[in-house]
This record gives C-alpha cells, sequence and structure tokens, in this order.
C-alpha cells in the first residue's frame, strides 16, 4: 500500500510541478479554449514566443499527462486530455485558496 501512495505522490508532485508555471497554466487555457487543433507554431504566434520555449514548456505538460500530442504531416498538435475536468479542477482549486 505504501508503495502505491509514493507512486501516487510522485506523480502529483508531477503533476503540480507541470501547472507551478504561469506561462504553462496560460498555453493551457489557450489550448483548452481553442475552437480548432493549434499546432505548436500557431501556439508560438500567440504567445509571441520562440518555439524552443513553447516546445519546452509542452514537453513538461506531456510529460506530466495532463495534454497529448498528435502528428498533422509534420505538425506538432498538442490537445489538452480530459479538458473538461482539468478545467474545473484548476477552478475548484483557485476556490479553494480563496476561501
Amino acid at each position: 500500500m505504501l508503495k502505491d501512495d509514493d507512486a501516487k505522490d510522485k506523480l502529483m508532485a508531477e503533476i503540480f510541478k507541470a501547472l507551478a508555471h504561469e506561462y504553462r497554466i496560460k498555453m493551457l487555457r489557450i489550448i483548452m479554449n481553442s475552437e480548432k487543433p493549434l499546432h505548436i507554431k500557431a501556439l508560438t504566434e500567440m504567445l509571441n514566443a520562440d518555439y524552443p520555449i513553447v516546445y519546452k514548456h509542452i514537453k513538461i505538460l506531456e510529460k506530466a499527462g495532463i495534454i497529448g500530442i498528435f502528428m498533422v504531416g509534420r505538425s506538432r498538435v498538442p490537445y489538452v486530455k480530459r479538458k473538461e475536468e482539468l478545467s474545473k479542477l484548476l477552478e475548484d482549486l483557485v476556490n479553494i485558496v480563496k476561501q
């Protein structure tokens, strides 16, 4: 049982580390609110940022299991896994600390 708890704690820490950057939160909001899939290059243009920086942040979110990436031709397109649940969770977290 303790090993399961340790694994969950490690995963939870990885998730919180990935979410602990304002830039990544902004990226998640853009991806979640987009009506159409955005490839990483489009995301860099929206954020007025360099591709390597955006790609680095995308990889951190992907490693934590928050987003996935699918390929369209040679373009990488990030998507938020379980978008509605993540959106509600983030909103609930903010409401918890506001109380």
